[in-house]
């Protein structure tokens, strides 16, 4: 009897394990929900470890392709519509490329109801989320409007002030910067520069075109074009310029050295050009506005229009781009500037830059988002910008003699490699 006993407890105690163990490899192997999201920047990985934190059921395969790469294979999964992610993120270089590809999901449809997003953001976003119909393609969540960021120590000798408000005043014109630029120039032997490179003044201007690349198959230069051109060689005849490379060495080394007074550049460029590429200037920089409001760079999420997961799709992109929580943390954490500009301004009143003397960085680029124009988009903007500032730089160290030469020789290489666009 003993032994029969001792049998059945071993067969039971069996069996008990066997069913805790079936339960426990049965909550173990329950599938989580996935999302499959492609991207070329660093960042989004801070956003998805926050999204998964709020959403444990999720799980987001993330994949970073290198941004040589990138645009190409984005294109061509969406081409084929094969292996394409349920979200990408496109940096705005190529987003009026993209946007009008039609494999993206209509956003301003139900249940999706983007437009309510949009309320919250800056208008110039707003336009830029939008296809050429008007339908919401995309959303940002970064707001990129620009200032010029200044060395204090600089400005204070030469210029007599730091004050943000005084200075932005002394630069509110470009001819007050092309005086500025003589003056320093001469007053420092040749040492010191009112901007590093002509690309300071083009960053600017582009973003104030009127009139896209094309117009019914017809190549347009815009009159902002025509007029920077003289403005660029003015301020490469006067040294106002240090005819520094643009993201070179020399002008990197010239915000630790101080040789160079403005640097025009938009939000990001707080902590990822100048605290990184100058940190022992710390508490040296400021922020003024310059002759005209600008925006620069910027990275926009879309969804692939036949994805099987667009519910959890849509539920990161509201994340990325509204959640007041998620936002309100990436902002202060990150001294990140979002589209959103109803928290913008929340946050505005508090935050502060040691970096920049303990200067409302916030409440200046709230100021500045507003003012930012729409500048008008196509397709074909990245291939002719480069085109563009290729003979631009060309005509300004002397290959062409005159601007005509130069616009002769960019609408040639236009028309040879975009034989569909009228160039006369």
């Amino acid at each position: 009897m003993r032994k029969k006993f001792l049998f059945v407890c071993i067969i039971v105690h069996l069996s008990l394990s066997l069913i805790l163990s079936g339960c426990s490899l049965s909550a173990s192997n329950e599938k989580k929900k996935e999302l499959t999201i492609w991207t070329f920047t660093d960042e989004a990985k801070y956003a998805v470890g926050k999204f998964e934190e709020k959403n444990p059921d999720i799980h987001v395969n993330l994949l970073f392709i290198t941004n040589d790469n990138y645009v190409q294979k984005l294109i061509s999964v969406l081409q084929v519509e094969k292996n394409v992610p349920d979200i990408f993120f496109v940096e705005n270089t190529y987003w009026p490329q993209i946007k009008e590809i039609p494999r993206l999901e209509n956003l301003t449809q139900s249940p999706y109801n983007a437009e309510e997003i949009l309320e919250q953001q800056f208008k110039y976003i707003q336009d830029i989320e939008k296809d050429e119909e008007g339908i919401v393609r995309g959303l940002g969540y970064q707001g990129t409007p620009g200032g010029f960021y200044y060395r204090r120590d600089l400005t204070k000798e030469y210029l007599g002030t730091d004050d943000p408000d005084e200075v932005s005043e002394m630069i509110s014109s470009w001819d007050k910067i092309m005086a500025i630029g003589e003056r320093v120039y001469e007053k420092s032997g040749g040492e010191i520069h009112a901007l590093g490179g002509w690309n300071d003044i083009d960053v600017v201007e582009s973003a104030n075109i009127k009139e896209p690349w094309v117009i019914d198959g017809k190549l347009v230069i815009d009159s902002v074009r025509m007029n920077e051109l003289d403005l660029l060689k003015e301020a490469r005849e006067k040294n106002v310029e240090a005819k520094y490379e643009s993201g070179g060495p020399a002008k990197t080394a010239s915000m630790q050295k101080g040789t160079v007074m403005f640097y025009p550049a938009a939000t990001w460029g707080l902590p990822y050009t100048f605290e990184k590429d100058a940190p022992e200037t710390a508490g040296k920089w400021g922020l003024a506005h310059g002759p005209k409001s600008f925006s620069s760079g910027g990275t926009y999420l879309a969804m692939y229009n036949k994805s099987e997961n667009k519910d959890l799709a849509w539920e990161f992109m509201k994340f990325y781009t509204s959640d007041s929580d998620f936002l309100k943390e990436l902002a202060e954490s990150q001294q990140y500037f979002l589209s959103n500009k109803d928290i913008d301004s929340e946050l505005a009143p508090k935050l502060t830059s040691e970096f920049l003397g303990g200067q409302k960085y916030f409440e200046f680029f709230v100021e500045a988002g507003e003012q930012v124009p729409s500048a008008p988009q196509t397709k074909y903007d990245n291939d002719f910008n480069g085109i563009w500032s290729d003979k631009v730089n060309n005509y300004l160290n002397g290959r062409y003699k005159t601007k005509e030469e130069m616009l002769e020789s960019f609408k040639t290489e236009v028309g040879h490699n975009f034989p569909e666009i009228d160039v006369n």
